[in-house]
C-alpha cells in the first residue's frame, strides 16, 4: 500500500498539486521524479546492508524514514520543501523494497516462486486498485496532502508488525559484491530488463493518463481515479493463475503474452486519444493490466530463480534499479511531452507518449522472445 499511495495516489493529485503551487506540467512531474529517483539510489546499497545485517532491520529502517518523510511532505510550505521531504521518503522506500524479493524468495521453496510471485501481485493489485481512488478523492474533497498524511500512518502501522511478524535473518558475513554472479545469469538480466520495461511503459501511459482524462476528458479527480480500475482490476484475478502457469510451463510464454498485449494496448490508447473519446483509453488499460498480470510475476520468478540466498538481497536490490531506471526514464519522456496543459498539447503528448510505450513494448518483447529462449520453469 505504501508504494502505491507514493505513485497511483499522488500521480491523480498531479494537477491539483500543479494548480496550488502554480507549476507547469514538466515542473510537477518532479513530485514523483524526486521520490523515485531517491528510491533508485539506494536500491542496490541497501539490498547489501540487507544481506549483512538482516532483512528485518533494513525494513523498519525504511519505515520509519518513509513515515517522516510523509509527514514533511504533508506539511511542506513550498514546492522546494515537499521535493526535499520526497526525497527522504523515496530513500526510505528504497531501503523498505530492497529486499522485497529476496523476502519472498527465502520464504517459499523455488518450485513455488511462480505461485508466491503471483500471490504478492493479487495483494498488491489491491493496494494498486484503491489508491488512485483514494488519491481522486482525497484531492476533490479534502487536500491531496491527506494522501501523505495516510501514507505516514500506514507505515508507522506496518514498522510495529514488522518487528513483530518478519522473522530475523541471520546476518552474512562480508563478501565482495555480487556483480559478476548476477550479471553471468541470462535470466536475470532478461527478467530484470523485462521488469523495467514494464514500468518503463507504465509511467509513459499513466501521466499522460492524468491529465487527458482531466483535461481533455474533463473527468473530476474521483473519476479519473475510478479509471485506474480499468486497469488494476485484473490484477486481482490474473497473477495467481499466471504464478501456477510459471511453475507448470516457465516463464516464456507468459511474459510474451503478456507483452503483446501491452503493445496493444498502448497502441488502441495512441490510436484513440486525438477523438478525445474515453472509451478506447479504458480498453488500452484493459489490455495493459492483463498484460502486466501475465508478465510481472513471470518475470520476477525467472529473475530470481536462480540466484543463491546470500545475494538474494543484492538481487533484489538491482533488480528494483533497474525497473525504477525504468519508471524515471518514462517520467522523463512522458513529463517532456505533456510541457503544456492546453487541450491540444496534452492530445498530442499523450499520443506520442503511449506511441513510445508501445515501442518500448515492442523491444521487451523481442527480449522475451530471444533471451528467455528454452528457458523452462522458474524452479529448473
Amino acid at each position: 500500500m505504501i508504494g502505491a499511495l507514493n505513485e497511483y495516489a499522488l500521480l491523480v493529485t498531479l494537477p491539483t498539486v500543479r494548480a496550488d503551487f502554480g507549476l507547469s506540467v514538466s515542473d510537477a512531474r518532479w513530485m514523483l521524479l524526486a521520490f523515485v529517483i531517491a528510491d533508485a539510489a539506494v536500491l542496490v546499497l541497501a539490498g547489501r546492508y540487507g544481506d549483512r545485517v538482516g532483512r528485518r532491520r533494513t525494513a523498519t529502517i525504511g519505515l520509519a524514514l518513509v513515515a517522516l518523510g510523509s509527514l514533511a511532505c504533508a506539511l511542506a510550505p513550498s514546492f522546494a520543501l515537499l521535493l526535499a521531504a520526497r526525497v527522504v521518503e523515496g530513500v526510505g522506500a528504497g531501503v523498505l523494497f530492497s529486499g522485497l524479493l529476496a523476502i519472498i524468495s527465502d520464504a517459499v521453496p523455488k518450485e513455488y516462486a511462480g505461485r508466491a510471485f503471483g500471490l504478492w501481485a493479487a495483494v498488491g493489485a489491491v493496494a494498486v486498485l484503491v489508491s488512485p481512488v483514494i488519491g481522486g478523492v482525497l484531492s476533490e474533497y479534502a487536500s491531496w496532502r491527506w494522501v501523505l498524511v495516510l501514507n505516514a500512518a500506514i507505515s508507522l502501522v506496518a514498522l510495529v508488525a514488522a518487528r513483530r511478524v518478519l522473522p530475523p535473518t541471520p546476518p552474512q558475513p562480508s563478501r565482495p559484491t555480487g556483480g559478476t554472479r548476477l550479471t553471468a545469469s541470462p535470466n536475470f538480466v532478461s527478467g530484470t530488463a523485462i521488469t523495467a520495461v514494464v514500468y518503463a511503459c507504465a509511467t509513459l501511459t499513466f501521466l499522460p493518463l492524468v491529465f487527458f482524462l482531466t483535461v481533455v476528458a474533463g473527468l473530476s479527480p474521483t473519476q479519473t481515479g475510478l479509471a485506474f480500475v480499468a486497469y488494476a482490476i485484473w490484477w486481482l484475478v490474473l497473477p495467481a493463475f499466471t504464478g501456477r502457469l510459471v511453475d507448470r510451463i516457465g516463464s516464456r510464454l507468459p511474459v510474451v503474452l503478456g507483452l503483446a498485449l501491452g503493445v496493444a494496448g498502448a497502441a488502441i490508447m495512441a490510436g484513440g486519444a486525438s477523438a478525445g473519446a474515453v472509451f478506447p483509453i479504458l480498453l488500452g488499460l484493459c489490455l495493459l493490466g492483463i498484460g502486466a498480470s501475465f508478465t510481472m510475476p513471470a518475470a520476477n520468478a525467472v529473475a530470481m530463480a536462480q540466484v543463491p540466498p546470500d545475494l538474494r538481497g543484492e538481487a533484489s536490490g538491482v533488480n528494483m534499479t533497474v525497473r525504477m531506471t525504468g519508471s524515471v526514464i518514462g517520467l522523463l519522456i512522458s513529463g517532456s511531452l505533456l510541457a503544456a496543459a492546453s487541450r491540444d498539447d496534452v492530445i498530442a503528448g499523450a499520443r506520442l507518449s503511449w506511441g513510445i510505450a508501445a515501442a518500448v513494448g515492442l523491444v521487451g518483447l523481442l527480449v522475451g522472445l530471444v533471451a528467455l529462449r528454452g528457458a523452462g520453469s522458474a524452479s529448473r
